[in-house]
C-alpha cells in the first residue's frame, strides 16, 4: 500500500509541474520556463512532443521504481522520492513565476 500511494503522489506532484507550466507558458511565454531541457523540448516538439516526453518520463521512474523494489526497497523509494521533489519544485517555481 505504502508503494501505490507513493505513485500517486509522483503522478499528482508531477501532474502539478505540468499543468503549472501550462498556465505559466501561456501567460508569460516559454522564455519563462528556467529548465533548459524543457525548453529545448518545446522548442523541438511542440506542446505534443514535450507532453509526451513527460509522460515517458514519469513511466520510466514508475517503472524503475517498481522493477527495483523488491530487491532494493530504499533505492526505488529513492527514485520515486526524487521524481516527487522534482514535481514539487518545478510546479512551485510555475507558480511563483505566474
Amino acid at each position: 500500500m505504502p508503494q501505490a500511494i507513493s505513485l500517486a503522489v509522483l503522478a499528482l506532484a508531477q501532474s502539478f509541474d505540468y499543468f503549472s507550466f501550462l498556465v505559466m507558458v501561456d501567460r508569460h511565454g516559454l522564455s519563462a520556463e528556467a529548465n533548459p531541457i524543457v525548453v529545448m523540448i518545446a522548442e523541438a516538439a511542440g506542446l505534443p512532443g514535450l507532453t509526451l516526453a513527460k509522460i515517458a518520463t514519469v513511466a520510466f521512474a514508475v517503472f524503475l521504481a517498481l522493477l527495483i523494489a523488491r530487491r532494493h526497497r530504499r533505492l526505488a523509494m529513492g527514485v520515486l522520492l526524487f521524481g516527487i521533489t522534482a514535481g514539487l519544485v518545478g510546479g512551485l517555481s510555475n507558480v511563483a513565476t505566474i
